[in-house]
């Protein structure tokens, strides 16, 4: 027992000095960030930028890996199993940290005690877009047409993510409208189909739309925040169309698996917020339609305990069982 008690006594004592010495010499090899979603959304944009930008500050490359799909479980559950040592990471959303825990009865990770949460990146709104020759311009018009065509056919809204699930549902509850989910395992892959005419609407981050919006493919009627977008003044709030029940902002942040050295931590937290404190990131991400958001690691970590609650509740008011 007593060469027991010397040999942990040792382990902990080499632990406190190879960790110091560890977090000095970080980064010395390439960082993975791993993102839940495909190319082409807000998220892959914004994660694309800070890799850029971490890859100029810190000097290492910093490369994306797309691992789309299963609401962001896939993506979760690698970045749980890597090694604690600051090289892989993943830019997660209110999905896989946020409403996943309502979705689903046996969630194979734990958003808060299996992640460290390093840093935020934004705040986005979902907009709800239908093909351009739907003909309705404003919610109130879309509904009245909706309900009329629901009469012959079942009306259907895509789901690339769980945002737009969320927000599809709260539509659907807010306008009593008999509206089929379809899933899709990405925004890029909805807004293809929306075009096609495979489904009737959809609510995408600005981003994703902003192409097929300026080559006048789709159309915009509202988006999910409390105040419009600069970059899409003419386009009204939920709340200014008359469904002020279906608001909802998602959000983009950073997490390391747990256990990662909280020196490496804050030195990516201060290096995100540099980042984000720049012109250059303000600019990059509003015309993503989307706003910086920066925290301390406390702050972010105080955050995803209050946004596991909010996205539950919301999962309740759009009434989705869990899976």
């Amino acid at each position: 027992m007593r060469r027991n008690r010397h040999l942990l006594a040792l382990g902990l004592a080499l632990a406190a000095f190879v960790a110091p010495a560890l977090a000095s010499s970080y980064p010395d090899r390439v960082i993975k960030l791993v993102l839940p979603f495909p190319a082409g959304s807000a998220t892959d944009a914004v994660s694309r930028f800070i890799a850029e930008e971490l890859r100029k500050a810190m000097g290492q490359t910093v490369v994306v890996e797309n691992q789309a799909g299963a609401d962001g479980i896939i993506a979760a559950q690698a970045v749980k199993r890597a090694a604690p040592d600051g090289y892989t990471l993943m830019v997660s959303t209110n999905s896989a940290h946020g409403s996943n825990r309502a979705l689903y009865d046996q969630l194979p990770y734990d958003p808060e005690k299996d992640f460290e949460a390093v840093g935020t990146l934004m705040r986005i709104p979902q907009m709800l877009v239908v093909r351009k020759d739907f003909p309705a311009n404003d919610v109130r018009s879309f509904v009245g047409v909706a309900r009329e065509r629901a009469r012959t056919r079942p009306i259907s809204f895509g789901t690339g993510n769980t945002s737009s699930r969320i927000a599809g549902e709260l539509l659907k509850v807010a306008t009593q409208l008999d509206m089929a989910a379809v899933p899709y395992r990405g925004t890029p892959q909805a807004l293809q189909d929306l075009v096609g005419g495979q489904i009737d609407l959809f609510f995408a981050d600005p981003y994703a739309a902003s192409g097929l919006l300026a080559a006048g493919q789709i159309k915009a009627l509202a988006i999910t925040d409390t105040m419009r977008l600069p970059l899409l003044a003419q386009v009204p709030t939920m709340a200014e169309a008359g469904f002020s029940s279906v608001e909802l902002v998602s959000w983009a942040g950073v997490f390391a698996p747990a256990r990662t050295d909280p020196a490496i931590v804050e030195r990516l937290n201060r290096e995100i917020n540099r980042i984000l404190a720049t012109p250059q990131a303000r600019d990059t991400i509003q015309k993503m339609g989307a706003a910086p958001m920066a925290m301390g690691t406390a702050e972010f970590r105080a955050f995803v305990s209050a946004e596991l609650v909010r996205w539950a509740r919301l999962v309740e008011l759009a009434g989705i069982p869990k899976k």
